[in-house]
């Protein structure tokens, strides 16, 4: 899932618990606490009406919530008479019956004071009483009647204040069925009168629905107090929601600065490939670091190898330059002692036709030195490949020892035959090397076997033997077995350096009869 869907995802989720959690507010919890903010109101205006009434005696100055409904009842405790107070009338009302007398005199001896209100209980038989009274002695007499066990007096006030605002409106539903909709406000509620009027051939049937509306900004209160409980509960659901989308989102984003930082600070990318398990832009951007980072780490150590192939370069034409220059000294000091006895005409000297083709000697050996040199600039850029068989080119490369193989009465013998696919020059660098080494150290009398095989040359020479000591350091230079004639000890690391060069391997070990050397060519 891509970054941006989940996102879209995230937005759509978190709406959709902010709006299950209004809903549920205003559905659940809302209605509950209206109720009891208007039952506390109503306690609250209970109380302020009782305590101001019984200071002032009266309702002018009064405000009250339900002005239609609220009265007052006052009782004197020496008088069968009642007076009954409100915002619309007052009245008085005496009580001619023994019974109500008798009833009405239980409830002034009540002592509020000296009773334990909170553990006050209505009675079953006392509403049973009460029912009875108003049954026999106020329902079943005609009020206006001289028996009637009351006698009422009432005195209406003017009420045209208290009514703010008043409606009038008709709903026609049938051709005999008329709703008469009758609305008046006060200060704090609506009511509406709902008349139903039907007429058929026989009657007109009327039905009267009063009912009451309570004032809508009642509930702005209950709002307010909600407010600090819905923004925590947002506040706190947001948070919870982010925490877990930034787990998706963020904390990837982090490892990658991580992961990144410790490339940086790791120096030679040493590092293991970034795992991450999303498939979106994150997912995609960690892949793509790791292909950077994988192809920074070859262009790497392919620098390295290059380096270090430099380095050796470097040192091979130290060493080089310092041998040459080394090998240099005794031909140019031998030509110079010879040219200057024979222009002195010193001794022996005298004699040019004998001498000179002495210099011609030494100034070929400097010239052979000097194309060595230059050769082994040139071939590691000019590398001509071709396929040689082996048999005949080392028999033209052993043909330029027999002098000093029969000297030292050495026998050469030749095995086998083969090909490789490589650079002649090379290999006859190479070979020669071998040969020469092998020629030098084997003694006087021995012999030399040369075996060739398919991509191998093996060249050992029987009656020598390599110090255990100095195989491990045989290709480095100036390091030489030859202590009584101090060879210079560059032979074998010329062979190495040109083996390297053209991607072949050579061995050196002792074996029972002497010392062998392996060249092996690549498939």
């Amino acid at each position: 899932m891509k970054l941006s869907e989940k996102t879209f995802l995230y937005s759509i989720l978190l709406g959709g618990i902010m709006v299950v959690l209004l809903v549920g507010y205003f559905t659940l919890m809302l209605p509950s606490l209206y109720v009891d903010y208007v039952q506390r109101a109503n306690l609250e205006s209970a109380i302020e009406i009782g305590q101001q009434y019984e200071k002032e005696g009266s309702y002018d100055h009064l405000e009250v919530r339900n002005p239609t409904s609220t009265f007052t009842v006052e009782m004197p405790l020496k008088e069968n008479k009642l007076k009954i107070v409100s915002k619309f009338f007052e009245a008085e009302v005496e009580v001619k019956d023994k019974d109500l007398q008798s009833f009405i005199q239980r409830f002034k001896d009540f002592d509020f004071e000296k009773e334990d209100i909170d553990q006050m209980e209505l009675k079953e038989e006392d509403i049973k009483e009460v029912e009875d009274l108003i049954q026999d002695k106020l329902l079943k007499s005609a009020v206006l009647s001289k028996e009637y066990p009351l006698e009422i007096k009432a005195t209406e006030k003017n009420s045209d204040s208290i009514y703010v605002e008043e409606e009038f409106k008709v709903h026609p539903v049938t051709d005999d069925l008329v709703v008469f909709e009758f609305g008046i406000s006060d200060e704090s509620n609506h009511y509406t009168t709902y008349v139903a009027m039907s007429q058929n051939e026989e009657k007109i049937v009327m039905t009267i629905l009063p009912m009451m509306s309570s004032d809508m900004n009642e509930i702005a209160p209950v709002i307010i107090k909600s407010i600090p409980m819905i923004v925590a509960v947002v506040f706190f659901l947001v948070l919870v929601a982010s925490q877990l989308f930034s787990r998706k989102i963020v904390n990837p984003i982090i490892r990658l600065a991580y992961y990144a930082r410790g490339v940086k600070t790791e120096g030679q990318f040493h590092v293991r490939p970034f795992k991450i398990k999303e498939k979106d832009e994150i997912g995609e951007l960690a892949a793509t670091l790791n292909e950077l980072y994988e192809k920074l780490q070859k262009n790497y150590w392919e620098l390295e190898e290059k380096n270090n192939l430099l380095l050796e370069e470097n040192k091979r034409q130290e060493v080089f330059m310092r041998a040459s220059s080394h090998q240099l000294k005794t031909p140019i000091t031998a030509a110079l002692l010879l040219v200057e006895g024979m222009i002195g005409q010193i001794g022996k000297y005298k004699d040019t036709k004998e001498y000179l083709p002495e210099v011609k000697k030494q100034l070929k050996s400097m010239q052979k030195i000097v194309e060595d040199i230059l050769y082994l600039n040139h071939c590691a850029d000019h590398l001509q490949r071709e396929e040689i068989s082996l048999l005949p080119f080392v028999t033209e490369v052993t043909s330029h020892y027999q002098v000093q193989l029969e000297e030292k009465n050495i026998r050469l013998e030749q095995r086998g035959e083969g090909c490789a696919f490589t650079d002649g020059e090379i290999l006859k660098k190479i070979v020669d090397n071998l040969i020469s080494n092998a020629v030098q150290y084997t003694k006087n009398g021995e012999k030399i076997i040369v075996s060739i095989k398919e991509k191998q040359v093996m060249v050992e020479n029987y009656g020598s033997h390599i110090e255990e000591d100095l195989l491990p350091n045989i290709y480095e230079p100036f390091v030489s077995s030859d202590t009584k004639n101090k060879g210079k000890g560059l032979g074998l690391y010329v062979v190495s350096y040109y083996v390297k060069l053209i991607g072949e391997t050579i061995s050196i070990e002792n074996t029972e009869y002497g010392v062998r050397a392996t060249l092996s060519f690549p498939s």
